[in-house]
């Protein structure tokens, strides 16, 4: 049997992800919560900004958590965009 060694970095890994989706999650949920009301176009504008951030924050969490266990042998890379027709 082959044993794949996980290493500390897996769960540290694993727990920034976990933490940059909980904060875009409740960025989002305040979101939706701010659109029912009134606010003005800069608000909604800093708003948008601050949503698009955590989401950029959540995806680089993830890429780096799969290229962690890539690493390991326990993903393979996906194909690139360009890898598909």
């Amino acid at each position: 049997m082959i044993r794949t060694i996980l290493c500390h970095s897996c769960d540290e890994c694993l727990t920034e992800v976990s933490n940059a989706v909980r904060h875009h999650a409740s960025v989002m949920h305040t979101a939706m919560e701010v659109a029912k009301g009134d606010v003005t176009e800069e608000q909604w504008k800093a708003f948008k900004d601050s949503l698009a951030n955590s989401f950029l924050e959540a995806q680089a969490a993830w890429d780096a958590y799969r290229e962690h266990l890539v690493e390991h042998g326990l993903l393979r890379n996906p194909p690139s965009n360009r890898d598909v027709a």
